[in-house]
């Protein structure tokens, strides 16, 4: 089968991360980066001006080469670049994995609180990204399974009071049963 034929089968790709949440770490990323050549290139260069100025005025003394003139600078600016980079990639990095540890950490408290029986307490948590649509999820699941759940009592309380036929109690009892059956299975 060709790749755009409709006889295709339809198999599900597992993404272990969205695409829009790549982006806004890359693109965090690329900002530090792009500041930090930035940065490199108006000190080298005012260090550079400098170094030549200082070079031409003293030219009729002794001749050096361009690399002895601003060697010395260029390295230990490409030296101070390279660890200032690594610093503010690592620094950017522990304030994104600190933000993902929050959000799991109250989705974590989330999910033990709906394991006691807490169902109705949103979550209430400033996600990035696709964080956001999955604690938007976890509530709206949360929600529909306390929903599930009282309608259920509701069914079991109508039952326990109201006298039915044996007929009508049986329906009714059965499908009090398969909707318990969808909450917990």
């Amino acid at each position: 089968m060709t790749p755009g034929s409709p006889k295709q089968s339809s198999r599900r790709r597992t993404i272990f991360v969205n695409q829009r949440f790549q982006l806004g770490v890359a693109l965090c990323f690329v900002i530090v980066i792009l500041a930090g050549a930035a940065l490199f290139a108006w000190f080298f260069h005012l260090s550079a001006r400098r170094l030549l100025l200082a070079a031409s005025n003293q030219g009729h003394y002794h001749f050096m080469t361009s690399y002895e003139i601003i060697g010395d600078s260029m390295v230990r600016h490409l030296a101070l670049l390279i660890l200032g980079m690594m610093a503010a990639s690592l620094l950017l990095f522990l304030l994104l994995l600190r933000r993902i540890r929050l959000v799991v950490v109250r989705l974590f408290e989330t999910f033990r609180l709906s394991m006691e029986g807490n169902l109705s307490t949103p979550t209430e948590s400033a996600a990035p990204g696709d964080f956001k649509t999955l604690v938007t999820k976890i509530d709206s699941i949360r929600s529909r399974t306390l929903a599930q759940i009282d309608s259920i009592r509701a069914e079991a309380e109508f039952l326990s009071k109201e006298p039915l036929p044996a007929e009508e109690f049986n329906r009714r009892w059965n499908a009090l049963k398969q909707a318990m059956g969808r909450v917990a299975p």
